[in-house]
């Protein structure tokens, strides 16, 4: 989850390594999005949305890690409404200030985006659509309800990446109704994967995918949550076997087996991404769980919201000061990904740690004052 606090082992340890691999997924998304924008196409890394699609794993992972004691089999509405808080909380302090930021900017973001892709691609430069979501009470509404990835001309209005943060308010709606189907008989749960992986290979066909449009609609962001819930699922069955001991007897391994069955229709690094992921939850003496967990890793988990959200910003203002300097789009892809990269990702890395210690951890406090007086 790009919104995930700490980790714990029972009441003792912290996962140190999933938030090592949460900086990590972080860290592609920003520098996919930068390959992209400089039209150097790299394996796996200019794939972002597959490591989005991670980060659903590690979401429904965590939902049922964390809340199996206060809503397990059978949620009341006191804890469903306290988890509502928690979360709303942890993504909605940043997201209202960025959403500020950029809506009085949003004309000269698109001027901004325009000249790039011009001097990038010349006459052959692609046409994109405006930055208009804020520019309406309704848009202003539907952005702050979370509700906007539900139409498909606001799904990518505003320059953030933000279409996952409607996606993930989705999927938490739904939890509370979803996680007793994780822990109650089998057939619950294999009615979950069929579900959702039927849904997932149907649903771009009606709503769209991407660049090619659906035959009822046309989403360019799988924001809905039908899009993604074989992947949530997916995550949330991990948890379910690691709750159980993560053992490897036969009996034991239905709830890893269905989970996997979940990602039929997803992209092969999601799939290298599971498997590292049980191997890491069965594995936490390993050397690589070792590696990972050091601080100089697992740290950088915190801040990891954060990335996602300003990278966006920095790499286009960089981008274009570049190219008004030194018109280094006219020199080939690699020039200027070489300058932007290093100094992009320093001040991400610091902005997005000035942002969760002001702002992140703030608002994560409120919730807990919020659901403890509840």
């Amino acid at each position: 989850n790009l919104c995930t606090g700490l980790w714990m082992i029972g009441d003792t340890r912290k996962l140190a390594h999933l938030d090592a691999l949460r900086a990590g997924l972080a860290m592609w998304v920003f520098w996919g999005h930068l390959s992209v924008l400089c039209d150097l196409h790299v394996p796996v890394l200019s794939a972002p949305g597959a490591a989005v699609d991670c980060f659903m794993v590690i979401s429904g992972f965590l939902m049922v890690f964390t809340t199996r004691r206060t809503l397990g089999a059978s949620p009341n509405l006191r804890n469903a409404l306290n988890f509502y808080v928690v979360r709303f909380f942890r993504i909605a302090p940043l997201y209202y200030l960025m959403l500020l930021v950029c809506a009085p900017v949003a004309a000269e973001w698109d001027q901004l985006r325009t000249q790039w892709l011009q001097a990038l691609h010349g006459s052959n430069a692609p046409t994109p659509e405006p930055m208009t979501g804020l520019a309406t009470p309704s848009g202003v509404l539907a952005h702050a309800t979370f509700t906007f990835g539900l139409i498909p001309s606001l799904v990518d209005s505003v320059p953030l990446p933000d279409w996952s943060l409607s996606l993930e308010m989705q999927f938490y709606l739904l939890f509370p109704l979803l996680a007793p189907w994780a822990w109650q008989h089998p057939i619950g749960r294999v009615a979950l994967v069929v579900g959702g992986a039927w849904l997932s290979w149907v649903v771009p066909q009606y709503l769209g995918s991407y660049s090619a449009p659906g035959l009822w609609a046309h989403f360019v962001q799988p924001s809905v949550i039908l899009f993604k819930l074989n992947v949530f699922v997916c995550g949330m069955l991990m948890a379910h076997w690691y709750i159980g001991g993560a053992s490897w007897q036969r009996s034991d391994l239905s709830s890893l087996t269905l989970a996997g069955l979940c990602l039929v229709t997803s992209k092969p690094q999601v799939w290298i991404f599971a498997v590292l992921l049980v191997y890491l939850l069965a594995s936490p003496s390993s050397r690589l769980a070792g590696v990972l967990s050091h601080r100089l890793f697992s740290k950088r988990g915190d801040w990891s919201y954060g990335v996602y959200f300003i990278h966006i910003f920095l790499v286009c203002l960089l981008l274009w000061g570049l190219e008004q300097a030194w018109q280094v789009s006219s020199t080939g892809s690699v020039q200027p990904i070489a300058i932007a990269a290093p100094a992009c990702t320093v001040l991400a890395l610091f902005a997005s740690a000035a942002l969760y210690r002001l702002v992140e951890q703030s608002g994560m406090n409120v919730g807990r004052r919020l659901t403890q007086r509840v």
